[in-house]
């Protein structure tokens, strides 16, 4: 049994997380939590059976009674809480982004690797039994002749809204905490982006880390990292991105857009020759819908389409059984911080290429 415990209870972690740590209580004990507004760690705590509350993430991370933490605080504490934690004899599971900068990455994977503790990355898409199968199924990398990843979606309020509620801080997070936490995120951005970065750049910057982490990271897992980044347009404010990335002998296109038409449509298109495998993720924010894999096979005088799943296993759940695997029996930790590093080097290029055509 792993006792684990939750830093921010935010939105990820009462819509997604602990509704599935309910179901695993064979696997983990919810001991502890700390989030910076108490009237939300309260309710939260309360709601769920949570053990204890923290006032602090040191004190968390001190305890005698958390064996690991699931990081889910804002961005810009990933590293340093991730850090102290592995520090702390604790394992830990980082939300994704694992970190804003290469610099911070840098950092923590350092701690990371001097340490038998294990520190995963949340990339959840890369858990999809739909996902896993298209591994399976992928072909030869040499007769790949086309790849199209896309993220064109609105955003999840829309969606759980209708579903469920969310507590939000009741005017209780201190002052302080807020100007620090601005400023750190501020100091982050300006690294990455150099000083008085446009409003445009910053935004873009952040749907990368975030929304696109998913699929560039999962592109990565199938594909291996592309050459260079041929291409980046930004539009939009931000909230829109294409990418041409460079494997060799093939192209790969990269959609983001954020707006207000309800669709989710996250998934991937890759053909060989005769061949086609197409899958697409569901919102997360409305818990099991399905996933499938299309396999398309053609030949002069054939056509077959068939469909794997549907695959009702929520790609949360896949991630937090592999979590406890690597920590309690020495199962496979497939991204950890230093594969994040791949992404963080992809991010900055998207961006240089993006600056070119400006």
């Amino acid at each position: 049994m792993v006792k684990l415990g939750l830093v921010g209870l935010g939105e990820v972690a009462q819509l997604i997380h602990l509704p599935i740590l309910q179901r695993l209580t064979e696997m983990f004990t919810l001991a502890g939590a700390y989030d910076p507004s108490p009237s939300v760690a309260r309710s939260i705590s309360n709601r769920w059976g949570i053990q204890q509350v923290f006032d602090s993430v040191d004190a968390m991370i001190a305890s005698p009674d958390i064996d690991a933490l699931l990081i889910m605080s804002p961005d810009q504490y990933h590293g340093r809480h991730a850090r102290a934690a592995l520090k702390a004899d604790k394992h830990v599971l980082i939300e994704k982004p694992c970190c804003l900068t290469v610099e911070d990455l840098a950092a923590l994977n350092d701690v990371a690797e001097q340490t038998d503790r294990v520190a995963m990355v949340g990339y959840m898409r890369r858990f999809a039994p739909a996902f896993l199968e298209a591994k399976k199924q992928l072909p030869a990398f040499a007769d790949i002749t086309y790849v199209r990843v896309r993220d064109v979606i609105c955003e999840g309020p829309w969606y759980f809204r209708q579903t469920d509620t969310v507590v939000t801080p009741k005017d209780d997070i201190p002052a302080s905490l807020i100007e620090e936490s601005r400023q750190l995120r501020d100091a982050m951005m300006e690294n990455v982006l150099g000083p008085n970065a446009p409003a445009e750049l910053m935004t873009a910057y952040s749907v990368l880390t975030g929304l696109s982490s998913h699929s560039l990271s999962a592109m990565r897992d199938l594909l291996g990292s592309p050459r260079r980044v041929i291409a980046a347009e930004i539009k939009q404010g931000g909230s829109q991105i294409t990418v041409l990335f460079d494997y060799g002998h093939f192209t790969a296109i990269y959609e983001c857009m954020i707006g207000g038409v309800v669709r989710f449509e996250a998934g991937f298109e890759i053909n060989s020759r005769y061949n086609r495998l197409a899958f697409e993720y569901p919102t997360p924010y409305i818990r099991n819908l399905p996933m499938v894999l299309d396999i398309q096979n053609s030949t002069d005088q054939d056509n077959s389409l068939t469909r794997l799943g549907p695959f009702y296993q929520d790609p949360f759940d896949v991630e937090l059984r592999a979590f406890h695997a690597a920590v309690t029996q020495g199962g496979e930790n497939r991204t950890p911080p230093s594969d994040s590093l791949a992404d963080q080097y992809l991010f900055a290029a998207i961006i240089a290429a993006a600056q070119k055509t400006d």
